[in-house]
């Protein structure tokens, strides 16, 4: 009797293997919105480190000037990522890497300079604009229909 549930079990598995390989590949490619979000958040997440280490002010003030398109890009990843849980994931994950990354940089604030002036420039429309330009030269990631 056990055999035959495991046996069951393990033959549902299989028959959805093709669904969550179709529906994991649909997640895995990325619309142009979700392209643009992931860039202009990844920008977002590297300034908030370099701020953070820094003891600047500069992604505080950037949060606050382009808050409404931060909304809009967490709403689009949150649709790419089916719900804020698989968003909440990619995000800390991000800030993680982020952190690792710059982790032990003594030089991290000399470094980014450009990086602050930049961000205390942006307003909505240069942080879009910046995002785009972004997505569009990242050939790291796979484009739904291409």
């Amino acid at each position: 009797m056990k055999k035959t549930v495991l046996l069951a079990a393990l033959v549902a598995a299989v028959a959805l293997q093709p669904a969550l390989a179709a529906k994991k590949a649909a997640s895995s490619c990325y619309s142009q919105s979700a392209l643009e979000a992931d860039a202009g958040l990844r920008y977002m997440n590297d300034l908030m480190i370099v701020s953070s280490v820094c003891q600047d002010t500069v992604y505080a003030e950037f949060r606050l000037r382009n808050r409404d398109v931060i909304l809009r890009y967490q709403k689009a990843l949150m649709a790419h990522f089916h719900g804020a849980a698989g968003f909440d994931r990619w995000n800390t994950a991000l800030a993680n890497q982020a952190a690792s990354k710059q982790s032990g940089n003594l030089q991290l604030c000399q470094q980014s300079v450009a990086l602050m002036k930049q961000a205390s420039a942006l307003d909505p429309s240069g942080f879009r604009a910046l995002a785009a330009a972004q997505a569009a030269s990242d050939t790291a990631v796979v484009k739904c229909g291409k």
